[in-house]
C-alpha cells in the first residue's frame, strides 16, 4: 500500500484531540448529573432547604453530556461525516477509516472461515438449469435429468 492511501485511512490528530476532549466532557456531565442523587440521599428532607443548588448540577451536567456527544461524534466522524456540514465528497472522505476498516473486517472473516480459498483438488460445480422444468442438472448434460427434454 502507498504512503498516501495509509495516509487516507488515518484519523487526524485534531479530529482524535476533539474526540477524548468531548469524552472528558461527556464524563464530567456524568458525574455532575448522578451527583444529584448523591447528594439528595445525603440532605435532610426537613431542614427546609429545597436542594435547588445540587439541580443546577444536574441540569448543567446533562447539558455537558449531550455536548460530549456531539463533540465526541465530530471527532470520530468528522464535520462532515457527522453530518454538521453538509459535503458528500469530504463525507465519504472523513468516513473513509472506517469504511476502510469494516472492509478489512469483512475479509478477516472472510479468510477465517475459508470462504474464498478453493479446497486442494476440488473442482468448481456448475449446474445448468432446464428450461421447461427449472431443475437443474450437470454442466454436461444434453437432457434434463427431470422432464427428459433437451437443454
Amino acid at each position: 500500500m502507498e504512503e498516501k492511501d495509509k495516509h487516507k485511512h488515518k484519523i487526524s490528530v485534531e479530529r482524535k484531540g476533539l474526540y477524548y476532549i468531548g469524552m472528558a466532557i461527556l464524563i464530567t456531565g456524568f458525574i455532575l448529573f448522578f451527583s444529584v442523587f448523591f447528594i439528595g440521599m445525603n440532605e435532610d428532607p426537613f431542614s427546609g432547604d429545597s436542594g435547588m443548588g445540587s439541580m443546577k448540577n444536574g441540569f448543567i451536567g446533562f447539558i455537558l453530556i449531550g455536548l460530549g456527544g456531539f463533540i465526541m461524534n465530530i471527532g470520530a466522524r468528522g464535520a462532515a461525516g457527522s453530518g454538521l456540514i453538509l459535503d458528500p465528497e469530504k463525507a465519504r472522505e472523513d468516513l473513509n477509516p472506517y469504511t476502510a476498516a469494516a472492509g478489512g473486517m469483512i475479509n478477516d472473516a472472510l479468510q477465517e472461515v475459508d470462504i474464498l480459498k478453493p479446497k486442494p483438488g476440488e473442482k468448481d460445480v456448475v449446474k445448468v438449469r432446464c428450461l421447461s422444468c427449472r431443475e437443474l442438472n450437470d454442466e454436461d448434460a444434453r437432457f434434463c435429468k427431470n422432464c427428459g427434454k433437451e437443454i
